[in-house]
C-alpha cells in the first residue's frame, strides 16, 4: 500500500532508487520496499500519459482502480497525480 510517508521519500530521492537504497540506511526509509518503488514509478507513468491525454478511456480507468486499490488514501492519490504532472 502506498501511503503519503512513502511517496515523499519517493520524492525526497527524486524518484531515483539507486540513491534510495546507497540511503536506505536512514530510518524512515524502512518502510518502503522495492515493490512500493515500483508501484510508484508505474503510478507515475499512468497518470503522466492521462495527464497528457494520450490515454485511452479504458487505460485511464484501470489506473484509476488501481490508485484506489494500491494507494491509502485521497490526499496521497493527489499527492501523486501532482507528482505526475510534467514541470
Amino acid at each position: 500500500m502506498i501511503t503519503l510517508e512513502k511517496l515523499e521519500i519517493y520524492q525526497r530521492f527524486d524518484g531515483d532508487i539507486d540513491g534510495w537504497i546507497r540511503g536506505s540506511r536512514h530510518p524512515d526509509s524502512s518502510s518502503m520496499t522495492d515493490a512500493d518503488w515500483s508501484l510508484i514509478d508505474e503510478l507515475r507513468t499512468a497518470l503522466h500519459i492521462i495527464a497528457s491525454g494520450a490515454a485511452s478511456p479504458r487505460f485511464a480507468a484501470a489506473t484509476e482502480r488501481k490508485l484506489r486499490l494500491s494507494v491509502a488514501d485521497e490526499r496521497t492519490r493527489e499527492a501523486l497525480r501532482k507528482l505526475a504532472v510534467p514541470k
